[in-house]
């Protein structure tokens, strides 16, 4: 498992990569309110045409090129950086005794708060628990994949193969090689991994 990024595409994110953001999907989806609307798990996806924004097609950002300069980035003026239409937000989620969340403030979690949030939850949670098991529980469920550093991503590329084996324990098959995963990590993020 080394340290070199996992992706290039901002579409990426520790949620997608650990298959968390397809269950979570499917909650949304199975909500009346997007029942009512005929909304399907796709509508949940900022990747698909139907529930994303229009203007930034989803990736809730404009890039303005400069011809002699690095290009700009800045935030969609339709969707404030959300991703997703308004109708989409519309549809939200109530857990416990918080607030109901939208889709665009489920990806705006951190994994530890998100695993509170869907602590009921065992398919979310199943996906969420490798994320916190490698120290990642700090990251934003929808962060752009390439805005990781190499020790963020190699410990998410494990946390990835944990999330593969599912209930199945890692046996004596599987050996992880890690190239230099304590590199810039506090002592206590070195003890947990």
């Amino acid at each position: 498992v080394d340290p070199t990024a996992i992706g290039r595409t901002a579409r990426s994110n520790p949620a997608s990569y650990v298959g968390a953001f397809d269950a979570i999907r499917k909650r949304f989806a199975a909500e009346a309110v997007a029942i009512e609307r005929g909304y399907t798990v796709g509508t949940f996806s900022f990747n698909s045409g139907t529930g994303r924004c229009p203007t930034c097609s989803g990736n809730g950002f404009e890039r303005v090129e400069m011809q002699f300069l690095s290009d700009v980035y800045l935030r969609c003026p339709d969707c404030d950086g959300r991703r997703y239409r308004p109708e989409t937000l519309e549809v939200k989620i109530v857990r416990g005794p918080g607030p109901a969340r939208s889709i665009a403030d489920v990806l705006d979690m951190t994994v530890s708060e998100a695993a509170a949030f869907f602590a009921d939850d065992r398919e979310v949670l199943a996906c969420l628990e490798p994320l916190a098991a490698v120290g990642l529980d700090y990251l934003r469920l929808g962060q752009p994949v390439p805005t990781l550093s190499g020790g963020e991503a190699q410990r998410l590329k494990l946390a990835g193969r944990l999330a593969e084996q599912g209930d199945r324990k890692i046996g004596a098959r599987h050996l992880f090689l890690l190239d230099e995963p304590t590199t810039g990590l506090h002592f206590e993020d070195v003890a947990k991994l």
